[in-house]
C-alpha cells in the first residue's frame, strides 16, 4: 500500500460541521442507521475535495491534495486518517466503484484554475463529473442497483448541475469561472466580459433560456427512468432533493433569468413546505407533483 499521508484535522472537522446545512440531510429520513452513516461519509469526502478547490486553507496545495486522493483511491498510498478508512470500508461493503469517486475528484480538478467550457459536449462531461458521479456513488448506499439506475443518476445530476450553473453565474464569475459553453455564447453574441461583468442583453437571456430548457428536459428524463415502484421507493432521498432543486430551477424562470440582482434561493418556509408535500403526496406519485405554495417567492436560503 505504500507510505501513508495525512491531511488537516481542521479540514475534516469543517466538512463534518457543514453536513447539518447540506441538502444531503434531506435524504436521511428515508435511510436506516448504517445507510445514514454511509451517506455522511460520502458527503464529508465530497465536501473535503470541494473545499480544497473553493476554500483552501493558508498553506494548502489544492492540486497536491487532489492528486493525493487520486492515489489513495487508485490503490496507492492511503491517507492516515479516519475518512480514508471509512471511505474504503464503504466501497468494499456497498460495492461503490473507485472509478466513480475518482470521477468526482477529476471534476473538482477542472475547477482549480480559470474555467472556460468550449461546447455542449464538454459541459455535459463536466455535469457528469460534478454531479452525475456523485449520484452514482449514492445509489448503492440507498440500496439501488448501480447498473440499472446509473442513467437516472446521470440525468438528474445533469439537471442539478445545470440549475447550479444558472443560479451561480455571478458567484462563479467572481472566481473567473464561466460554465456557459463558449460556442453557444458566440451564437447569442454574449462575450466573456458580459458574463464576468453581468452585462445583460437579449442574447444573454436567450442563452440562459436554452440551458434552462436543457435542464428541464433532464428533470423530465430522470423522472421517466424510475419505472418501478421499488426504484421510486429506493431513490426517495434523491427525489426529495429533486423537489428542492427543481423549485430553484422554476424560480430562475419566474425571475425571467435575472440571476444577478439578488441570489436565487428558497426560504425556510418554502423548503419546509416542499418537504412536507413530498412526504405526504410526492413520494408516492409515479411522476413528481408540484407543490403550490401561495404567498412565497423565494427569499433567503437557510
Amino acid at each position: 500500500m505504500g507510505q501513508t499521508k495525512s491531511f488537516s484535522i481542521r479540514r475534516y472537522e469543517k466538512a463534518q460541521s457543514a453536513l447539518s446545512r447540506s441538502n444531503f440531510r434531506i435524504g436521511y429520513r428515508f435511510l436506516k442507521d448504517q445507510s445514514r452513516k454511509d451517506l455522511e461519509t460520502l458527503y464529508v469526502f465530497f465536501r473535503v475535495v470541494d473545499d480544497f478547490v473553493d476554500e483552501p486553507f493558508p498553506g494548502e496545495d489544492p492540486t497536491g491534495e487532489l492528486a493525493a486522493w487520486t492515489e489513495d483511491l487508485s490503490g496507492g498510498a492511503r491517507f492516515d486518517h479516519p475518512l480514508s478508512a471509512r471511505l474504503h470500508d464503504l466501497m468494499d461493503r456497498r460495492g461503490v466503484p473507485s472509478g466513480v469517486l475518482l470521477d468526482v475528484v477529476r471534476g473538482m480538478s477542472m475547477d482549480l484554475d480559470r474555467v472556460r467550457i468550449a461546447g455542449m459536449a464538454e459541459l455535459r462531461e463536466y455535469c457528469y463529473l460534478a454531479a452525475g458521479a456523485v449520484g452514482r456513488a449514492c445509489i448503492p448506499v440507498f440500496g439501488g442497483d448501480l447498473v440499472r439506475l446509473a442513467p437516472y443518476a446521470d440525468a438528474l445530476g445533469e439537471a442539478f448541475q445545470l440549475t447550479n450553473i444558472l443560479r451561480d453565474i455571478k458567484e462563479d464569475a467572481a472566481r473567473d469561472r464561466i460554465y456557459l459553453p463558449a460556442d453557444r455564447m458566440r451564437h447569442f453574441n454574449v462575450s466573456e466580459t458580459d458574463v464576468l461583468s453581468g452585462v445583460w442583453s437579449e442574447g444573454f437571456q436567450k442563452l440562459l433560456e436554452e440551458l434552462w430548457e436543457l435542464s428541464e428536459q433532464d428533470y423530465q428524463k430522470a423522472q421517466g427512468l424510475l419505472v418501478t415502484s421499488e426504484d421510486r421507493r429506493i431513490m426517495r432521498p434523491a427525489r426529495a432533493m429533486e423537489a428542492y432543486y427543481h423549485e430553484i430551477h422554476r424560480e430562475i424562470r419566474r425571475r425571467n433569468f435575472d440571476v444577478f440582482s439578488r441570489p436565487v434561493s428558497l426560504s425556510k418556509f418554502k423548503k419546509a413546505s416542499l418537504l412536507l408535500f413530498f412526504l405526504t403526496v410526492g413520494q408516492w406519485a409515479k411522476q413528481p407533483k408540484t407543490a403550490r405554495i401561495p404567498g412565497d417567492t423565494g427569499g433567503s436560503a437557510d
